[in-house]
């Protein structure tokens, strides 16, 4: 014959569920810790990509041209705003203030309308955008180069309204 039975003994329901809660914790910790990083460029492309689209909103809610410069030899770019007959930095927003790109990163404007003029950096047309958002929605196509030592991404702006933006890998 058993002895009599204890009320103590064994283990309860809500015991095991919790234990499964904290395993269930734990294990959810080890896989977002083991996951690969992305790449840096994949999220400067993203940061210049949003930038970009709000330099094109801020020219259509502002009225004003909102232009992009791109300044030490592709390490650094600007967005600058036409007013009064003359392009000027923009600094009442810090969602377009000047960045800097990561170390070894370059930014290359291809296919612009201004981005073959030839520019010098003391002189004032220096600070004149490669291209720029129009107010009125008409901003002309081009295509970015954003590159690091082993990857090269383009973004390309189509001009058509149904398409927008392209990533090229």
């Amino acid at each position: 014959m058993s002895g009599p039975v204890h009320s103590e003994a064994g283990v309860s329901l809500i015991e095991t569920l919790v234990a499964v809660a904290i395993i269930g914790v734990v294990a959810m910790a080890v896989v977002l810790s083991i996951q690969p990083g992305t790449d840096p460029l994949d999220d400067e492309a993203d940061r210049l990509l949003a930038r970009l689209i709000f330099a094109e909103q801020d020219a259509i809610s502002t009225g004003q041209p909102v232009g992009v410069v791109v300044e030490d030899y592709g390490a650094r770019y600007s967005f600058y705003r036409y007013v009064d007959r003359r392009w000027w930095p923009v600094r009442d927003n810090d969602a377009l203030g000047g960045h800097q790109l990561p170390g070894g990163s370059r930014l290359r404007v291809d296919d612009a309308i201004l981005s073959a003029v030839a520019r010098s950096e003391d002189d004032e047309a220096a600070n004149i955008p490669a291209f720029w958002f129009d107010p009125a929605g008409m901003t002309e196509p081009f295509r970015l180069r954003l590159e690091s030592a082993d990857t090269v991404l383009e973004l390309a702006w189509t001009g058509d309204a149904r398409t927008g933006w392209e990533v090229i890998e």
